[in-house]
């Protein structure tokens, strides 16, 4: 059942109890009453984790534990969609609820869209284009993700993504697909943390924000040449930093380019990247395998840190992930990752280890 049917069964009940109280009100042009123009469907995900290992060398941090632990990440959609019939344009939204119990924080995305010929415009807190259209070895990954996996991808220092404007609010484009290529930029004016979505949603900007007038571009490919599947992207973002306590001030500016391929149930893939973001320099690359067959699928992935400067905790640090998934029903899949780490850090010991999660994740 979606959830304009409940609204509609809802709404009736509700209106038959309010006719003789409520003062009739002449509706605006464009009002929608509940169970009006958009279809409504619920969806989202509930997952239960087991994991473990050397977290506290991983994350540079001897608050984490190293004993085995249980945790949930649970997430409810609401989606609107509709498309109206005299232009074409299709039109809509999302809201994506965080839905674990010590959740306060409790919405993830939330935007608004219009599609049409001219490609697509997304306004509101969205991942952006650096982010959104990056391609290397996790494009590719089994399990939870591999090296972009949940509790085994993080290092001290990262080896996947640029540092990017996660969910902050802004302005996202992509053009239409023309032969097999797309374009995408996105605008974000006020962006609290770097690499963080944190601050923004119905918040005003202050003072005291990180970056100022970040934008981040990119061009895909996704096409096939003689019966290998190609998808391939060169990513870039660039911004003004303010006096950052985390990154000084200065320029913010990098670049990622990746490309998966599939030939006979067989992925390759992998990513070249640098950047700068004010007293911070770093260059690295992923690269990685997978197979699937049927209902499983298993992957090797691998991040490496080749060049940082000594603003980073970790000189070359390294990630190495083994993960594995299987579909055991429609919406039902059981995966899991082990990853082998050396944060390489500049002071004290190596920090190198190993991490594991397990994770029975239900799709609705």
């Amino acid at each position: 059942m979606t959830l304009r049917k409940i609204l509609l069964g809802t709404t009736a009940v509700l209106g038959a109890g309010l006719m003789t109280a409520a003062v009739p009100s002449v509706a605006g042009a464009a009002e929608v009453k509940p169970g009006g123009a958009l279809d409504l469907t619920l969806t989202g995900f509930a997952r239960f984790r087991a994991h473990g290992g050397q977290l506290d060398d991983a994350r540079l941090s001897n608050a984490f534990s190293r004993d085995l632990d249980f945790s949930n990440d649970t997430e409810v959609h609401v989606v609107a969609r509709a498309k109206d019939e005299r232009t074409g344009l299709e039109y809509g939204g999302t809201v994506e609820f965080e839905a674990d119990t010590n959740a306060t924080a409790n919405t993830d995305e939330s935007w608004i869209f219009v599609r049409g010929g001219f490609g697509e415009i997304r306004l509101g807190d969205e991942d952006g284009v650096a982010d959104n259209s990056s391609v290397g070895a996790q494009t590719i990954a089994a399990g939870t993700g591999g090296i972009d996996g949940s509790v085994i991808d993080t290092i001290g220092t990262p080896v996947v993504y640029l540092l990017n404007n996660n969910d902050a609010t802004k302005i996202r484009y992509y053009t239409p697909t023309f032969g097999g290529f797309q374009f995408g930029i996105s605008y974000t004016p006020q962006q609290a943390a770097v690499d963080s979505g944190a601050g923004n949603g119905d918040s005003l900007a202050t003072k005291g924000v990180e970056a100022q007038n970040v934008v981040d571009a990119g061009l895909t490919y996704k096409g096939e040449f003689g019966g290998v599947g190609v998808t391939a992207s060169v990513v870039g973002i660039t911004g003004d930093l303010k006096d950052s306590s985390v990154f000084g001030g200065g320029s913010w500016h990098g670049w990622q380019a990746g490309a998966a391929f599939d030939i006979f149930g067989f992925k390759v893939a992998g990513s070249y990247a640098d950047e700068k973001v004010g007293d911070a320099d770093r260059t690295w690359y992923t690269a990685g395998v997978g197979y699937g067959y049927g209902p499983a699928n298993v992957s090797v992935t691998y991040g490496k840190a080749i060049d940082t400067n000594a603003f980073w905790a970790g000189d070359k640090p390294s990630n190495l992930v083994f993960s594995a998934d299987y579909a055991l029903m429609p919406g039902l899949v059981l995966a899991g990752d082990v990853g082998f780490f050396n944060n390489d850090a500049r002071v004290g010991p190596e920090r190198s280890g190993w991490q594991a999660v397990g994770r029975l994740g239900l799709a609705f």
